[in-house]
């Protein structure tokens, strides 16, 4: 074992190389490998979520190298130590989800040039998004796939989805784009027992992980999200969930289907029964409609399942890690 108790959760597993590597337009994004074991069960692609770094899942990193795996992950470009994406580098800003999509194609490729199959993925809400979005076009590359609390819809609170889709797009229309979201501004360091910790785990020491690991690095700090980030997040949600525009009620697309249901990679997909983030209605109504898609709910869990109280993150995983190797 690599570690335990806290040092769990603010140390990186020993033995992994961090490279910054240059994606195909030559944006830099930080990237990092843990080889595994050559007896070892597989290798697992790890995708964070929206305003994540790789730190900030280092307890389960641990545990992956722990049991054999190689594991592999990065800062999407726009946050962690990778070049950020606003007119400031505190901004959460997205030109458009497109520039992640051939990001995740190059560091799928590097993944499985580097760590030996089968492969697999685990995608972690806006990780687990892009991860829905790669596989809609590519389906035989991953093994199997784990999404934890994945956008499929946002709550978009206080607006609501159909109101601040309307705002998002008239924000960026007037060249806006770049401000932050009502309410939104630059990273504030979390507050045990806040509002904020409680949308994203029950369990205050594991929240406060987070900026622990930005106390030490202060450029690991990213602030809310802006308009343009929310608008290019509703169209990609709009190409995951909806048949092409331009064929919708033609003869034409009589076969055209969402980018979701072309999925064949068998998938696992867990949420907590309630969640403030991410509009558990559509995940619920998303994962019926796949074939290849199984649904897994914990009461009581915040949007981060794996920075949960210890019982349930342990349950979390156990399920994940077994969902994965019914493969082999």
């Amino acid at each position: 074992m690599t570690a335990t108790g806290i040092g769990r959760r603010r140390t990186l597993p020993a033995g992994g190389q961090l490279v910054m590597r240059a994606m195909a337009d030559g944006w830099p994004v930080r990237t990092m490998m843990w080889p595994g074991r050559t007896d070892g069960p597989g290798s697992i692609l790890f995708l964070t979520g929206r305003g994540d770094f790789i730190e900030k899942y280092a307890e389960t990193f641990h545990d992956l190298v722990d049991a054999g795996w190689g594991v592999a992950t990065f800062d999407w470009r726009g946050q962690g130590l990778s070049g950020r994406q606003g007119d400031t580098a505190m901004k959460g800003h997205s030109p458009g989800f497109d520039n992640w999509l051939a990001d995740l194609d190059d560091l799928i490729g590097w993944f499985q040039g580097a760590l030996p199959a089968p492969w697999f993925a685990i995608g972690h809400s806006m990780g687990g998004h892009l991860l829905q979005r790669h596989l809609a076009g590519e389906n035989a590359e991953i093994r199997r796939a784990v999404l934890l609390a994945p956008m499929i819809g946002v709550a978009a609170r206080p607006l609501g989805a159909p109101l601040a889709r309307l705002v998002a797009r008239a924000m960026v229309a007037t060249g806006r784009g770049g401000d932050y979201v009502f309410g939104g501004g630059p990273y504030v360091p979390g507050t045990a027992g806040s509002k904020r910790q409680f949308l994203l785990t029950t369990d205050p020491d594991r929240y406060l992980d987070e900026g622990w690991w930005v106390q030490q690095n202060p450029a690991l700090a990213l602030g809310s999200i802006t308009w343009g980030w929310l608008h290019a997040a509703f169209a990609s949600l709009d190409a995951l969930l909806r048949p092409p525009p331009g064929l919708r009620g033609t003869g034409e697309g009589a076969g055209a289907v969402p980018g979701l249901l072309r999925i064949t990679t068998p998938m696992l997909v867990t949420i907590p029964a309630a969640d403030g983030l991410v509009d558990n209605r559509i995940t619920r109504d998303a994962v019926a409609a796949m074939r290849f898609a199984r649904l897994v709910e914990f009461p009581g869990a915040g949007h981060e399942l794996l920075r949960e109280a210890t019982p349930v993150r342990a349950a979390v995983l156990t399920q994940a890690l077994a969902f994965l190797q019914e493969a082999l």
